[in-house]
């Protein structure tokens, strides 16, 4: 909760066009997180399932890579 104290401390001190703009970045903020959302998630499903056939561990398989290079 210290951020949001801090961030309330800061916006008390604001001019009234400060916090206007403030508050125009927040909503600018939360739409472009919803809108990439779904984008993100059935990214991520299909990389799940593209890796699900695969045998073995891919996390040995890029260590032994590096080691190869080193």
């Amino acid at each position: 909760m210290k951020i949001k104290e801090k961030a309330m401390k800061e916006l008390k001190a604001m001019t009234p066009l400060e916090i206007i703009t403030i508050y125009e970045i927040m909503l600018s903020l939360k739409i472009k997180t919803k809108k990439k959302l779904p984008n993100h998630s059935k990214a991520y499903i299909k990389v799940r399932e593209a890796l699900s056939k695969c045998d073995g561990s891919l996390s040995n398989d890029i260590l032994m890579e590096r080691e190869d290079k080193i």
